[in-house]
């Protein structure tokens, strides 16, 4: 499977497997960087969330943002600080 990515004034094409290396869950939320066309967020169902860049296959950070035991359901990206959601009902906050 492909996604297509607009980035800048062009656009290129991400295979699912950049990505895959190091997700052993289910990825339940991206998020774009709002200033980094290249950087992304992901948060997975271990309570994880990772940064990217998609220029590389290995995450630039990872967080235990959650128990293991809960889900990680809602990711949000500001220009500096990334919000995380999960199933114990608590909203984390990561400053970039």
């Amino acid at each position: 499977m492909r996604f297509n990515t607009k980035l800048g004034t062009g656009s290129t094409s991400v295979l699912d497997t950049t990505l895959k290396s190091s997700h052993k869950f289910w990825v339940s939320a991206v998020q774009w960087s709002p200033t980094d066309p290249y950087v992304l967020a992901t948060t997975r169902h271990d309570g994880t969330m990772r940064v990217w860049n998609i220029r590389s296959s290995l995450p630039l950070h990872m967080f235990q943002a959650h128990p293991k035991s809960e889900k990680e359901l809602c990711i949000a990206y500001t220009s500096d600080v990334i919000y995380t959601g999960g199933s114990d009902s608590v909203v984390k906050r990561f400053v970039c």
